[in-house]
């Protein structure tokens, strides 16, 4: 139609009418009649998402266009696993990550709500040391880590999620985290007057009346558990709904966007997409809020187009992606050349080589049995002869504090591999 090359534009961009109508239109063409072809031609290749456009009334749907084609292909076909091979090795040394990775995912979820503690090396060790948060931003941190990891356990064991599940994981994510007390685990009511709204009090979006929110939710996790007659749809294009479909509806007062990102990691876990708990989706959306709740904005706005979402989602993943496999290369190439200094230790295990991996270049930080325990998944008397070991060989110093012992790098940590016949 009008010589459109299709329902976006040649370089594989979505642009909603607010972009668009500042954009010069083809030859031939005026601004009007450019966004009416294009919405033409989106109306033609739109599919319909039919159990919410059942459950609203509304025309939920997704235009299944090249570019968001590619990018699920793209997506499949990233060797992931190979990634984390070379970077990882073991299964111990992946549990390891799982844990850093989930204590990430955890200070960036937080940070789109707002939380801003100290400096994520603390909020790291408060983590990993069970150390009592000092701050409500230190609180949805290690809440946030909780719910995290309550979720992996819900998806290695349970087929399908369900209501209370949703009311367990906000219980956790909300105790003492929350802007109104005492709601953690309790859906919205009738009197409750909720909005989606963002730091500067811009108001986003009105979810639907509290009356029948239990059926919706139920229609909702029935699409998440794949039990619903939506027939097939890519697992990844199906998280990517379910996040927004949680988000649309707002079924809670307070800690939507975080239950949201929740179920998302649901979704893909239970697709079979084991490395989404390396990745962390939060990261790139805190850097970016703003395209975030335009996103949202966008669908709402133009015929319930869940394009938008889907493509902004997509682009968050590429990132966060992006960023995993950035960071596993590093790793690979840090722990071959931690490998190469400390060659002649035979006796170091890899939990132990991962602590002298992060204490050469941060030899102010300090370490405890319960932190090194935590990271590695491992018992607290496991933890304990690594440090102990660590100690006798002069690598770390151990200073007792309070009713504990925290553990530091030596003065001249990497001088003394040397000298004790390692090589860089």
């Amino acid at each position: 139609m009008l010589g459109l090359p299709g329902p976006a534009l040649a370089d594989g961009r979505y642009p909603h009418w607010d972009d668009l109508r500042y954009r010069e239109p083809p030859p031939g063409l005026t601004v009007e009649q450019w966004w009416a072809g294009l919405k033409h031609l989106r109306g033609r290749s739109g599919a319909l998402i039919q159990p919410m456009a059942k459950t609203y009334g509304l025309p939920f749907h997704v235009v299944d266009y090249a570019t968001v084609k590619q990018r699920l292909h793209e997506f499949d076909r990233m060797n992931v696993s190979r990634e984390f091979v070379q970077a990882l090795g073991n299964h111990d040394a992946q549990a390891e990550y799982r844990v850093r990775q989930r204590i990430e995912e955890s200070i960036s979820s937080s940070g789109i709500e707002g939380a801003r503690p100290a400096t994520r090396d603390l909020a790291r060790q408060m983590v990993r040391e069970a150390r009592p948060p000092t701050s409500k931003d230190e609180r949805m941190i290690l809440n946030n880590w909780r719910a995290m990891t309550r979720l992996t356990e819900l998806a290695a064991t349970e087929n399908a999620l369900r209501i209370e599940h949703l009311l367990e994981l906000h219980r956790i994510l909300g105790e003492d985290a929350l802007d109104h007390p005492g709601i953690e685990g309790t859906l919205r009511t009738a009197r409750d007057q909720v909005v989606v709204s963002d730091v500067e009090g811009h108001v986003w979006h009105t979810p639907p009346p509290a009356e029948g929110l239990h059926q919706r939710l139920e229609a909702l996790l029935a699409f998440a558990n794949r039990q619903d007659d939506a027939g097939f749809l890519h697992p990844v294009l199906r998280a990517i709904v379910s996040h927004f479909w949680l988000a649309y509806e707002h079924p809670f007062r307070d800690g939507n966007g975080r239950m949201a990102r929740a179920l998302f990691y649901w979704c893909m876990l239970k697709s079979g997409y084991d490395f989404a708990e390396f990745m962390s989706i939060s990261g790139p959306i805190d850097r970016s809020p703003k395209k975030y709740y335009l996103a949202f904005a966008h669908t709402e706005s133009d015929s319930c187009d869940l394009t938008y979402f889907v493509v902004h989602q997509l682009d968050v993943m590429r990132e966060a992606l992006d960023e995993l496999l950035e960071h596993l290369r590093g790793r690979a190439q840090r722990t071959a050349t931690l490998a190469k200094l400390v060659r002649e230790f035979d006796q170091l295990n890899h939990r132990q080589r991962a602590l002298l991996q992060h204490a050469i270049p941060h030899p102010s930080a300090s370490y405890t049995i319960e932190g090194h325990a935590l990271s590695h998944q491992v018992h607290y008397q496991t933890a304990r002869t690594d440090m102990a070991r660590l100690v006798d060989m002069g690598l770390l110093q151990d200073r007792r504090i309070e009713k504990g012992k925290r553990f530091y790098p030596s003065g001249t940590l990497a001088e003394q591999i040397r000298s004790l016949g390692g090589t860089l």
